[in-house]
């Protein structure tokens, strides 16, 4: 038969951060220490970026990887690839950051470094700042950089 309150089977479900087990699980969060991070932002070709994450367990430092679509200005088809990175590293390893992707043909360098805000609202910049060991973040999704390329332009990069 049919009643207004749902009755004893449904669980009864406490909101975000008033249940015991929420309290003490953002008690450890606060309590585990984040680092502070500088980031740059840059695009390179997908053959330069498999040099460059090879160096990555010799030098610490992090990738965040967003690949392009071929119909992108920066990138292409085959060799051509490219994606958008961003580097996450401490100051202390700054120097050691910049020759390794300089030893691989990249310049990082060029790229304006950014402090990392420790109260950032990306989910990938979070992991990375309470990550200890260097880690390489690859988004699933393909991405088009800046306004479409004319229809001339398209001819013209697949030889049509």
């Amino acid at each position: 038969m049919w009643r207004p309150d749902p009755g004893p089977c449904v669980a009864q479900v406490a909101e975000w951060g008033e249940h015991p087990d929420d309290v003490e699980y953002m008690r450890q969060l606060k309590a585990m220490p984040k680092r502070i991070m500088k980031r740059r932002e840059l695009i390179v070709k997908n053959v330069d970026l498999e040099k460059v994450s090879k160096k990555q367990g010799k030098v610490n430092f992090s990738i965040a990887c967003w690949a392009l679509s071929e119909y992108s200005k920066s990138s292409g088809l085959g060799d051509e690839a490219a994606s958008i990175l961003h580097v996450f590293y401490e100051s202390k390893d700054e120097r050691k950051v910049l020759n390794a992707f300089s030893a691989a043909g990249v310049e990082l360098e060029a790229a304006e470094a950014v402090p990392v805000e420790p109260d950032s609202s990306l989910p990938h910049e979070q992991e990375i700042m309470y990550s200890r060991e260097a880690l390489f973040i690859q988004d699933d999704f393909v991405y088009e950089e800046g306004p479409p390329l004319s229809t001339e332009e398209l001819k013209k990069r697949f030889r049509m």
